[in-house]
C-alpha cells in the first residue's frame, strides 16, 4: 500500500466506527486482529466491537474527529479527538448527561492492507474529569 493509501485506512477505521455505532468495520482488519486500548487486557476484534458497542451506548453521539494522520512503512498514527454526551450506564456509573472532549492517540499496523493491531491511549482522566466522576 502507498503512504496516502494507510493514511486513508487509519481515517476510515476510526469512522467506520461512528458509521456503525461500535467497533472496527470487519472488512478493515485482519483475521489475527489485536486491539491494545488504554489499560484494558488485549482484545481480539468480537471484544473490541463489545468494548465500542458500550462506548456509543453510553455516548449515542460520540464521534472521532482525525486531527493528523502520518504513515511510516506498515503503520499509521492518528492522532484525534473524542466527542459525546453521557446519555446511557457506562461501566457502572448512570448518564450524567454531561459532554466530554478527549484526545487520543492510536498506532495501526496494516498487514496486506488490514489493520492487524492497534495500539491506543486516550484521556480517560480527562473524560472523568469532565463527567464529574472524579474531581478536576
Amino acid at each position: 500500500m502507498s503512504t496516502a493509501e494507510i493514511k486513508s485506512l487509519g481515517s476510515r477505521f476510526f469512522k467506520e466506527q461512528d458509521r456503525l455505532r461500535g467497533g472496527p468495520a470487519e472488512e478493515l482488519c485482519a483475521s489475527n486482529y489485536a486491539a491494545h486500548i488504554g489499560g484494558n487486557p488485549p482484545m481480539n476484534l468480537a471484544a473490541h466491537k463489545q468494548f465500542a458497542s458500550a462506548f456509543y451506548s453510553a455516548f449515542p453521539d460520540l464521534d472521532h474527529t482525525i486531527e493528523d494522520t502520518i504513515a511510516d512503512g506498515d503503520k499509521v498514527v492518528v492522532r484525534f479527538m473524542v466527542r459525546g454526551t453521557h446519555l446511557g450506564n457506562f461501566m457502572g456509573m448512570p448518564a450524567t448527561k454531561k459532554s466530554m472532549t478527549v484526545g487520543a492517540i492510536a498506532i495501526c499496523h496494516v498487514v496486506n492492507g488490514k489493520v492487524a493491531e492497534l495500539r491506543a491511549q486516550f484521556d480517560q482522566m480527562g473524560m472523568m474529569q469532565q463527567l464529574g466522576v472524579i474531581p478536576a
